[in-house]
């Protein structure tokens, strides 16, 4: 069974200060957060330092003093546009696992995904808040706090379905075998190899398992896997694209067989070259890994 190690505290001496000048939207991002938030650009703005201000004094993540809570990484996904098609025309449900303040699921509403059928879920209530302050109250999106490690794996088999309606759950437990487009960023970099596999496991438990069931997302990895050199001195585990692609076939493997693995569970992941260092004051150059599993 994969060992599960939790994040550990960061050391304040180490977190650097916050810069607004990495503030930096696109023009679609823009567009959205004009018609989600205000049009004028100095509300806007102040607004978005206020939350990032308050978010950071408790979570100091780099991801949150990057702006990255605003910007808009679902929708940058290759896999995306197919997520989205599926969403408007079947009645399927998407939950944004570790979705912060929720700008993903507000942007996927927006573009036409049922908001009675996404879910909203992040370990910490203080984010999810904190959406509510920068966007206002939620309008039939589901947000709700669950611990996705304190799903039992493996799940009995005998466990009965739950029909809870998607706009009623409140705990991740309540979605398995239920989720047919499942996204996570930011969320794997933050642990350790095993840790990684043992949420990888609990991911594909919630995901349905019929063709066109999609997990995607995005987060840090390396050009061969190992290690990460963090600067704030936590223990996380950097994929390639060949590990990654390896990982899930690991874990199919293992749920269902190699046979279901090796037939029905496609894999594509593609590293980026990421952001510049003195963004997250690393000590390299990072590398994002772009990335989508789907069942055929």
């Amino acid at each position: 069974m994969a060992e599960i190690t939790r994040e550990i505290g960061l050391d304040a001496s180490e977190v650097p200060t916050l810069d607004e000048s990495l503030l930096t939207l696109s023009d679609s991002e823009q567009e959205f957060l004009h018609k989600a938030i205000t049009s004028d650009d100095t509300t806007l703005k102040e607004k978005i330092l206020e939350v990032q201000r308050i978010a950071y004094a408790e979570h100091p993540y780099p991801c949150i003093r990057a702006f990255h809570f605003v910007n808009l990484m679902m929708a940058a996904n290759p896999i995306y546009p197919e997520v989205l098609t599926a969403g408007r025309n079947d009645n399927t449900a998407l939950v944004d696992v570790g979705c912060c303040m929720g700008s993903d699921v507000r942007k996927i509403v927006s573009d036409g995904y049922p908001a009675i059928n996404v879910l909203g879920v992040d370990l910490r209530q203080e984010f999810l808040d904190l959406g509510y302050r920068l966007y206002g109250p939620s309008r039939d999106i589901n947000f709700f706090t669950s611990d996705i490690f304190e799903i039992p794996y493996p799940v009995p088999k005998a466990a009965p379905a739950d029909d809870t309606p998607f706009s009623s759950v409140k705990d991740l437990l309540q979605l398995r075998g239920r989720i047919t487009h499942f996204y996570t960023g930011a969320l794997f970099h933050l642990f350790d190899e095993s840790t990684q596999y043992a949420l990888a496991l609990r991911v594909a438990e919630l995901l349905k398992r019929e063709p066109g069931g999609v997990v995607f997302g995005r987060h840090q990895g390396l050009v061969e896997a190992g290690y990460i050199n963090d600067h704030l001195g936590r223990n996380r585990y950097g994929h390639s694209e060949t590990s990654w692609l390896l990982l899930w076939k690991k874990v199919f493997s293992e749920i269902e067989s190699s046979e279901f693995a090796e037939q029905h569970v496609v894999v594509n992941a593609q590293l980026t070259s990421g952001f510049a260092s003195h963004i997250f004051q690393a000590r390299t150059q990072t590398h994002m890994l772009v990335w989508s599993v789907k069942l055929v």
